[in-house]
């Protein structure tokens, strides 16, 4: 079973996506943030980040390491790959790397619907780029209640989208297919077992 997860990210927002997916994934594992809290807040990571990463996940016993960040205009496949390259290779074994095209609010609007109506956002339909960017953050941050932080409101927001929403996120963008696909993938090794939007996606 996979009960504690390393979590290497770039921001709040990044880390709710990946709490709300591991809730609609029915996995039930503790995630785990470095203690150094400057790891993966950039595009890329050194080798000496994922060294401290890795040292940090294995001293508390992690059963899989993600890192999580932004393509920002670039190619996310090469993103992908240098991310993966950095680490060492004893925890590649055990990693999965997802990289939001162009940042983790950009596949939030995925379903300009969805976005518009739980996040109050009149005009969401006609912004782009750093506009939307900016807007969903700042939605976010106002749908917060004063007890909990930003991180949970984008967990609901993954968590309970409901199916066709998500279903159309995983079609709409290859990136959180490939992504996604990985997530489930490693679910089985580990004896965990997994819903799969992905099939009913790409009906």
């Amino acid at each position: 079973m996979i009960e504690r997860i390393g979590v290497v990210c770039q921001d709040r927002n990044s880390f709710g996506f990946l709490e709300g997916l591991k809730r609609r994934l029915n996995c039930t594992a503790e995630l785990i943030e470095p203690s150094t809290g400057a790891l993966g807040k950039s595009t890329n990571m050194t080798r000496r980040q994922a060294r401290i990463a890795a040292r940090t996940f294995q001293e508390k016993g992690v059963d899989l390491v993600v890192r999580f960040t932004d393509s920002d205009a670039n190619r996310w496949q090469d993103v992908r790959r240098s991310e993966v390259e950095v680490f060492p290779a004893t925890v590649r074994e055990i990693l999965v790397c997802g990289v939001a095209v162009d940042n983790v609010e950009q596949w939030l609007a995925l379903d300009r619907p969805y976005i518009a109506n739980e996040l109050k956002i009149p005009n969401v339909a006609q912004l782009a780029g750093p506009d939307l960017t900016g807007a969903i953050k700042t939605a976010i941050a106002r749908q917060r209640s004063p007890d909990e932080p930003v991180s949970e409101v984008t967990a609901r927001l993954v968590a309970n989208a409901p199916p066709d929403v998500f279903r159309e996120w995983l079609r709409a963008d290859e990136s959180l297919r490939h992504f996604y696909q990985e997530c489930r993938a490693a679910a089985p090794q580990r004896k965990c077992d997994v819903p799969n939007e992905l099939d009913q996606a790409s009906q």
